[in-house]
This record gives structure tokens, C-alpha cells and sequence, in this order.
């Protein structure tokens, strides 16, 4: 199913959708709990995670939102299509018709989320509900009349797509466990360790300062200093000496302490620096173990307390050892190892 196959129109969004001011909860007056008998999803006015701020102990008092609706943030403006009942913080807006479900919704959120990014968001005050009600959305319609939107196209689109993506990583990850091997090791709690500067174990290396300005459009990953998106920022076309792959992008300012693994090539922003593993070669499931390491470490540093590269090389970390109280290389490739293959296999039985 192609979407240029279809006829599209334009309506109004107050014509097929109702639009409603969410009763708003302030997070302190919350508890957090996961219990999934007593729970549930508090949305925010975040552009991360599908909008989920928590998870939160449910009340009698609550007056909740239902599934199957669309929410979004005044500031934002960012719609996520709510599989699930929920309530929400403040300047939450609700869209909703009968007509939503799974695959209509994600429909929807993606074409309402075009319309705003189409106009450049021009809501400089903020997407309010009465404003949402008086914009415009893009929708296919039906061949037999051409006055009102194809909601079964919307589904079966949804549905094929979702398919073709199953089939595509489910390909990539049995490739992936096929040419893994689960070994049995000792659980982090009963093998030993040690603390070693980053110094000890890092060779650490800066990146490069590049301006949105002087940056050309391309197929290179730019990493710059944030916590989402593998640290992705951008995709240019410009080269410079921070190029680099196989590699640990560590920020010291900006998301102070976060950090990701690069298999790719990319350059890297003057906030990032670099972490190559100085006795060993730079391994994809080892640095992923250190990556988790380093992060613990993210409570000490603050956008104020920079994690610039002399503090890092004077951090210590707590390292598995082996024998010879040196690092645990071996451990700690085979201990990422054993958790992929544990939860691609779990995801491969969960979607059969």
C-alpha cells in the first residue's frame, strides 16, 4: 500500500475530532509505582517516549483520559497517539473520535505532527485546544466519497508497514543470535572488582566544534551532548578530524556523563569527547558494558560541574577484574553477549 496511491484532502481537525483540555496533575502530589494492578501512565508535555513521564500509583479520584487518544503538549506540540488509559500534567490537550484505535492513532499522530512541522510550528505562544481546533490536517480518502476520511486505509497502511518492519528486524536479530554464544558466567554480584581511573583504561580524544551554520546537509551522523537518539544530532555532510567509529562519545557538557556507542562512522561535536580502550581493542560489547559504568557516575556531574576530559581521567570506576586484578575483558564481552541473546530471544517468542 503506497500513500501516493491515494486521493488526500484537506479538513478541518474540529470536523472529525473532539478536542479536550486534560485534567492536569501536578508530579510531586504523585507516588511512583509499577505494580501493574495499581498503576498508571502519567503523559507530560515531553517529546520523548511516547510523552510517558512515569508511572504512577492510580487513584479512585483520578479523572483519567481513555486509550485510544491522541495527546499533546501546549509548549511542544509534540502528539502521541495513548494506547492505554492515563492522566496527565499541565497544558494537556486530548484528540479523539470512535474511529481511533492502534494502527488509525499512530496514523493520525503522524500526519498531525507533519502539519505542525510543515507550518514551522507557528504557535509562538504555545498549541493550545481551541487553537488545534481551527488547523488543518492532511488525510486519504475514501475512493467512493471523496468527502470523508479513509479510516480502513489508515489501518491496513499502519498494519503492513508495522509488518514489514517485524520481518525486517526480526531477520537482523536471528542473524544477530545465530552467531552468538551464551555462556555461562558469574553474576555481577559474586564476581570481584576494582576501582581504576578512566585514565587507566580510556585513551580519551576531543571533538571537533561545529557550528549549525557551517554545517551541510548529508548522510553523517553528527553526535552532539544530548541523552536521546544514540546521541545523534543531525546528519551533515562535512569532515574534519574528530571522524571517527567503534567508539565510546562521552559528553562533558550539555547532558553531562551520557554516553553511547558509535559502530558507525560520525563526527563528533566539541562537547563529546571520545573513549577508546587503551590495553584492548575497542570491542562493540565491551564498551557497551562501559557505557553503563560510566553512567553511574552521573549524579556526581551537573551541566554547572562539567565533565570535562581532566576530571574524567581522574574519575575511578569500579571494574570487574580477573586474576591478575587487571580489567575483565573477557567478562564483560561475554556478560553483554549473554544479556542480547537473552532479550532478543525473549522479543522473538513475545511477537510469535
Amino acid at each position: 500500500m503506497k500513500l501516493n496511491d491515494r486521493k488526500w484532502k484537506e479538513f478541518k481537525v474540529d470536523d472529525i475530532f473532539e478536542i479536550f483540555n486534560s485534567v492536569p496533575y501536578h508530579k510531586n502530589n504523585l507516588i511512583s509505582n509499577n505494580d501493574e494492578n495499581n498503576s498508571i501512565p502519567y503523559i507530560t508535555r515531553t517529546n520523548k517516549n511516547n510523552g510517558l513521564e512515569d508511572i504512577v500509583e492510580k487513584r479512585e479520584s483520578f479523572k483519567t483520559n481513555p486509550k485510544d487518544i491522541i495527546i499533546f503538549g501546549a509548549e511542544n506540540a509534540t502528539f502521541f497517539y495513548q494506547p492505554f488509559e492515563h492522566i496527565t500534567g499541565n497544558k494537556m490537550y486530548g484528540v479523539k473520535n470512535n474511529m481511533i484505535n492502534k494502527y488509525v492513532g499512530l496514523f493520525i499522530q503522524q500526519m498531525l505532527n507533519k502539519s505542525i512541522k510543515d507550518c514551522g510550528f507557528c504557535y509562538g505562544q504555545g498549541l493550545t485546544g481551541a487553537k488545534e481546533k481551527r488547523r488543518n490536517i492532511m488525510l486519504p480518502v475514501m475512493i467512493e466519497d471523496d468527502t470523508k476520511p479513509d479510516w480502513q486505509f489508515m489501518d491496513d497502511y499502519i498494519k503492513g508497514q508495522e509488518e514489514l518492519k517485524k520481518k525486517k528486524y526480526f531477520d537482523y536479530i536471528k542473524d544477530i543470535v545465530g552467531n552468538l554464544e551464551y555462556k555461562k558466567i558469574l553474576s555481577l554480584e559474586k564476581k570481584e572488582w576494582k576501582s581504576f581511573y578512566i585514565s587507566d583504561i580510556f585513551n580519551i580524544e576531543p571533538g571537533k566544534r561545529l557550528t549549525k551554520t557551517n554545517m551541510i546537509s548529508g548522510d553523517m551522523p553528527f553526535i552532539g551532548s544530548t541523552d536521546s537518539n544514540n546521541g545523534i544530532t543531525n546528519f551533515v555532510s562535512n569532515i574534519n578530524i574528530s571522524l571517527d567509529m567503534n567508539v565510546l562519545g562521552v559528553n562533558y557538557n550539555g547532558s553531562v556523563v551520557q554516553n553511547f556507542y558509535h559502530p558507525y562512522k560520525c563526527i563528533f561535536s566539541d562537547d563529546v569527547k571520545r573513549f577508546h580502550l587503551k590495553q584492548q581493542s575497542d570491542n562493540k560489547y565491551i564498551l557497551l558494558f562501559f557505557k553503563t559504568i560510566i553512567l553511574k557516575q552521573k549524579n556526581k556531574y551537573t551541566y554547572g560541574y562539567k565533565f570535562n576530559e581532566n576530571r574524567m581521567k581522574r574519575q575511578k570506576i569500579l571494574v570487574p577484574i580477573n586474576e591478575q586484578n587487571s580489567p575483565d575483558y573477557k567478562y564483560m564481552e561475554q556478560y553483554i553477549k549473554n544479556i542480547m541473546i537473552t532479550k532478543y530471544k525473549e522479543y522473538i517468542l513475545y511477537n510469535n
